[in-house]
């Protein structure tokens, strides 16, 4: 379901997050085959969103609930962050907690969204 908002939904890019990254919650990412890197993505001002598996939203460091995520992105773009988003959702967190996310995020009218993945493993040859 994941992949699907991705491909469908978003002229997303992704991003592979790297594995020291403690500036959200703790999630178990997707996994994607070509993932990339964003240098943005790791400013101190960068805005990241994580969706948990059992649906509590962070931005940055702390919990937001799902109302007051729009005016916390507000103040973050006031301060001079990029005007870009990028959510890291655990890889089973429902669809429906995801897409609420992403319409909060768009409400803040955000137009550029990020999703957040890890680089995939390629087989051994």
């Amino acid at each position: 379901m994941f992949a699907l908002i991705a491909m469908f939904l978003l002229p997303a890019s992704i991003v592979m997050d790297s594995p020291g990254d403690a500036r959200h919650a703790p999630v178990d990412l997707a996994k994607a085959s070509h993932a990339r890197d964003l240098n943005k993505a790791l400013r101190e001002d960068a805005l990241w969103v994580a969706v948990a598996r059992d649906g509590k939203i962070w931005l940055g460091e702390g919990r937001v609930s799902l109302s007051d995520l729009p005016s916390a992105i507000d103040e973050g773009l006031r301060k001079g962050a990029e005007p870009k988003v990028y959510i890291s959702a655990d890889a089973r967190a429902k669809y429906g907690s995801v897409l609420e996310v992403l319409e909060r995020v768009r409400t803040a009218r955000v137009e550029k969204i990020a999703f957040v993945v890890r680089q995939r493993e390629s087989p051994p040859h």
